[in-house]
């Protein structure tokens, strides 16, 4: 289906239309005399352009115009004022328009994948949001008016230009998953500590130097992703974090593993490859949950007897170090099967076996004990 017929109009008592998947470039503006829509799905199109009639939609609860070559959100839409629902994402929007901050019940907004720059103030207004999505855009700059959104429970910004984060984000009492990963930001706001719901934390692929001694606050937290930063040090209070299941610090800057680490009673995984890591505390055996622990291209020495601990660890890595002890037999599992300088299996016979990707620091040897 390439066109909207004009006599789409005649339709008057029509409250749902679906038209998604197909080559539509134009909506005609008798979709305005359908005043009884509540939800209107014209998304995967190569529509470019919202029409001035859709004012008239005032009963429109939900609105997919996704995936279409729509560059201009129109100051009409200011007129759907039930509308909870509005998804716009994966067009070629440039500016999002002060009236947005009209649709005082909107719920869901998604513009993720335009070519956005930035936030308007009038984003505060929204009062009643509970999803925001602006990823992949060219955002560089976050209002500070978005510390308003109080039920707001997911926020992502990833992908963007953004350099630096508001205090006024430690307002967002309710969320629960913030992404902002991908960005150029250099430091986290001591506010992120009031974020006492959050659960899941992504900041991979940033600037940030330092982790504020108050994430150590968020005790529902269960992901927190730093990947990729340029982060010298772990706070003593990120062991504060017992709901904790993934933590990933992989490439950075980090020398020392804290022994707070040891007090992550319910963490899964840990990710610190790519620091410059010389030794592992053994407060790491206590974390009796631990299944993953990636620990490859640092500088460590020696693996210790506190490994023997974790029980439930099905897979670690501890590739380009600079081992040469293991302080108790070990039974390795390369998880390369095709490896013929692999070496294979174990912790003592009372563990689990765990994959071992440890071919530069084992050449060859079943059991091992002290010195190579």
């Amino acid at each position: 289906m390439t066109k909207i017929p004009e006599s789409i109009g005649q339709l008057s008592n029509l409250t749902k239309l679906h038209l998604n998947n197909n080559q539509i470039t134009s909506i005609p503006e008798t979709i305005g005399q359908l005043s009884h829509l509540t939800g209107l799905d014209l998304s995967s199109n190569q529509i470019t352009e919202i029409p001035e009639a859709i004012r008239h939609l005032s009963h429109l609860t939900g609105l997919d115009l996704s995936w279409n070559q729509i560059t201009e959100i129109p100051e009409a839409i200011r007129h759907l004022s039930h509308l909870t629902t509005l998804y716009l994402h994966n067009n070629k929007i440039t500016k999002i328009p002060e009236v947005i901050g009209q649709l005082s019940n909107l719920t869901r907004l998604c513009l993720g994948h335009n070519q956005i720059t930035s936030i308007p103030e009038a984003i505060g207004q929204l009062t009643n949001l509970r999803g925001l999505s602006l990823n992949n855009n060219q955002i560089t700059s976050i209002s500070e008016k978005i510390g308003q959104l109080s039920y707001l429970i997911k926020l992502y910004l990833d992908s963007n230009q953004i350099t630096s984060i508001p205090e006024t984000v430690g307002h967002l009492s309710n969320l629960t998953l913030l992404c902002l990963e991908s960005n150029q930001i250099t430091s986290i706001p001591d506010t992120f500590g009031q974020l006492l719901n959050l659960t899941t934390l992504y900041f991979r692929n940033n600037q940030i130097t330092s982790v504020p001694a108050e994430l150590g606050q968020l005790s529902n937290l269960r992901c927190l992703e730093l990947h990729k930063n340029e982060i010298g040090f772990i706070p003593e209070e990120l062991g504060q974090l017992s709901n904790l299941r993934e933590l990933d610090l992989s490439e950075n800057q980090i020398t020392k593993i804290p022994d707070a680490i040891g007090q992550l009673s319910n963490l899964r995984e840990l990710d610190l490859s790519e620091n410059q890591i010389t030794k592992i505390p053994d407060a790491i055996g206590q974390l009796s949950y631990l299944r993953k622990l990636y620990l490859n291209n640092n500088q460590i020495t020696e693996i210790p007897k506190a490994l023997s601990q974790l029980s439930n660890l099905i897979e670690a890595d501890f590739d380009n170090n600079l081992i040469t002890q293991i302080l108790y037999p070990i039974k390795l599992v390369s998880s390369s099967t095709h490896d013929p300088c692999s070496s294979q299996a174990f912790i003592p016979p009372e563990s689990r076996e765990v994959q071992f990707n440890w071919r530069k620091a084992v050449r060859g040897h079943d059991y091992l004990m002290g010195s190579l």
